[in-house]
């Protein structure tokens, strides 16, 4: 049995920090417990930049979705952007099965966005349309690291599984 000894002034930060956010303190094993490597591997959420292109603000990716659904004739049910952290991304559910692939094609044409990775179905979809190029130099592998998570947790949201 391998046992890990952590500071306890590194237990205590964490403990306060859960517990300045209003999470329970039992939330403490996760971080050092069998999910510390993960957590290790994940790191902090990434700020948004202050310098971000409005393109890639929680109204810019709204409109910009709905500029390509209308453009596509694609009826949208719902469009949720998840500003949590950078980038956002965002999640679309369409009326018909099958329109996701139209509403892309039109954001293909968007010179600002690049369809960067997507998790979906015919009809639900959670993306990142923000350019590798827009990402903070400091944070791309930690972004990277996230991404992924994130998309699935949004697509999971917005279809109803979560």
């Amino acid at each position: 049995m391998k046992i890990m000894l952590v500071p306890l002034a590194a237990v205590l930060l964490v403990t306060a920090r859960l517990a300045s956010a209003g999470e329970e303190v039992s939330k403490v094993s996760a971080v050092l417990g069998p999910n510390k490597a993960l957590y290790d591997y994940l790191g902090d959420p990434v700020a948004t930049p202050t310098n971000m292109d409005a393109a890639y603000t929680k109204k810019g990716l709204t409109s910009a979705i709905q500029a390509a659904a209308q453009a596509a004739n694609v009826s949208l049910t719902k469009v949720e952007v998840d500003d949590s952290e950078f980038p956002f991304l965002v999640g679309v559910v369409c009326a018909n099965k099958g329109d996701r692939d139209e509403l892309k094609e039109q954001i293909r044409k968007v010179a600002a966005y690049n369809d960067a990775g997507s998790v979906g179905g015919d009809s639900i979809c959670a993306m990142n349309l923000v350019p590798y190029s827009a990402f903070p130099t400091d944070a791309r592998q930690r972004i990277h690291h996230r991404i992924t998570l994130g998309l699935a947790v949004l697509y999971d949201k917005i279809s109803g599984k979560q």
